[in-house]
């Protein structure tokens, strides 16, 4: 059911089904039906927006939040490589060819899904009209994420040569079936920002807390998170987003529901779906990301196993190094069996513990939004706000605390809290002016002409657009450098 479809015939070809019962508290593949039994309820309404959730846990080497998506923000950088044990993420090397790679089609897919809820004629259908508004704030702030991912992968922002903000981004859909989307072309980077939180403004003014399942679902609390995300991102585009990012965090430290987890909680909040720190999460079963195919197996498996932690002599630190200070005490490393050794490779051991590949995928979690606000609050010149929310996150992992906010040592603290995890190492360097660091560059697959990775400004920090999508639309353009 989860077949290819190319962008620009989403609007005349898609056939989507979605999950059943408003009463279902997990968006699964399971759970789905065809759409071509209408949209006649609040209730038909909160089905059709099951079906973006489970299009977002798609898995596999191109896929979204159910393997891809996460691994290539980190095999790419210092924190991992790929073995190519099964000849899986030697895209690691980002020599794409130029008939494309990357998430493309299963994202808009996701879009198409969301713009289905957002155009449907709440006025014609039966059932609370409360719901039907929240539903659709959800699904405003699915498209947000949606397209903010998209634009970290595609765009040409920060490709030498391209025009910063003004270098082509993605192109943004905001209806379903309109022929004027048929063959979109591309919108700049910053038009594609300011979209993204028009929609989230949008789906934060709709959405109304009463109607909160669980974090499996888009919440006010997940809208301000992809914001504090997205404009932290975008800051490095226009400066003014940084105030933004540093807002939004705030706001979901100061008014969510989610709390970060002490030192002894931490490991198994891992192993727990919807636990206390989580803003927004897939729900994952063994039908989103079956066995062999999920995460765990491709950290660690006996079948698998492609991605490693990445060591080395290089000039660069890898993550052990961050951790030697506070090997034996900080909860992250192998004092609690997070970081270890499998099959004799360095490896993530308490992440994605579950073999089965059924653990819920953490898209945020509350730690992240305290590093944002350490970061907004250190570039607006707060640095003792700044050392506070930093400190935050060691203290409650047994590690030594900072005696100074800088930007190093935030993006360090920022690497140590979240490897292997949605935000990214590699969204990380890229905004912040960087190059791919040298750890090992025989494990890392990734060095250009010069003998080193790819440095800032390198086409192959974005995606090729796929050959297929080109030939189909006569409005695409192909990224520099493919």
């Amino acid at each position: 059911m989860k077949k290819y479809i190319k962008l620009s015939f989403f609007f005349s070809l898609l056939m989507l089904f979605v999950a059943c019962g408003d009463d279902d508290l997990e968006p699964t593949l399971a759970l789905d039906k065809d759409l071509n039994t209408g949209i006649n309820s609040a209730s038909d309404l909160v089905s059709v927006m099951n079906s973006a959730y489970d299009r977002m846990t798609t898995g596999g080497q191109s896929g979204y939040y159910g393997q891809g998506f996460i691994m290539m923000g980190e095999v790419r950088t210092d924190n991992a490589y790929s073995t190519a044990n099964s000849g899986r993420y030697t895209s690691a090397s980002m020599d794409h060819a130029s008939t494309g790679y990357g998430p493309w089609s299963g994202i808009y897919r996701v879009i198409a899904i969301c713009n289905i809820v957002i155009g449907a004629d709440s006025a014609s259908l039966e059932g609370d009209q409360a719901l039907m508004s929240h539903t659709k704030g959800q699904a405003h702030a699915v498209r947000a994420l949606a397209h903010f991912d998209l634009l970290r992968n595609y765009g040409q922002h920060f490709v030498s040569g391209q025009g910063g903000g003004n270098a082509l981004g993605v192109p943004y859909i905001k209806t379903y079936k309109d022929p004027a989307y048929l063959s979109p072309a591309r919108d700049s980077a910053v038009s594609n920002i300011n979209d993204i939180v028009a929609d989230l403004q949008a789906g934060i003014s709709l959405m109304n807390d009463s109607y909160n399942v669980s974090t499996s679902y888009m919440t006010k609390m997940g809208a301000y998170a992809v914001l504090a995300r997205a404009a932290l991102y975008a800051g490095a585009v226009d400066n003014s987003f940084y105030s933004a990012a540093g807002s939004a965090a705030e706001w979901v430290i100061n008014n969510g529901s989610a709390s970060p987890v002490s030192a002894a909680g931490f490991r198994a909040s891992y192993y727990t779906d919807n636990a206390v720190n989580s803003i927004f999460e897939m729900a994952m079963s063994g039908t989103d990301n079956p066995g062999s195919n999920g995460m765990a197996f491709m950290l660690r498996g006996t079948i698998y196993g492609d991605v490693r932690i990445l060591t080395g002599d290089g000039p660069g630190e890898d993550l052990y190094d961050l951790f030697a200070a506070d090997a034996a005490t900080d909860v992250r490393f192998t004092a609690n069996g997070m970081l270890g050794t499998s099959q004799g490779l360095p490896s993530v051991l308490g992440k994605y513990p579950t073999m089965t590949g059924d653990d819920n995928v953490t898209v945020f979690r509350i730690e992240e939004m305290h590093l944002i606000a350490a970061e907004a609050a250190l570039r607006a010149g707060d640095s003792s706000k700044a050392l506070s929310y930093l400190n935050n996150i060691p203290n409650l992992r047994r590690a030594t605390p900072y005696s100074e906010a800088t930007l190093d040592n935030i993006l360090r603290e920022r690497r140590k809290e979240l490897y292997m995890e949605a935000p990214g190492r590699f969204y990380d360097l890229v905004r912040t002016g960087q190059g791919m660091p040298t750890i090992d560059l025989v494990k890392q697959m990734n060095d250009d002409l010069t003998g080193q990775p790819p440095g800032f400004g390198s086409y192959r920090l974005a995606y090729p657009i796929y050959l297929s999508e080109l030939n189909a639309n006569p409005n695409m353009v192909q990224n520099s450098g493919y």
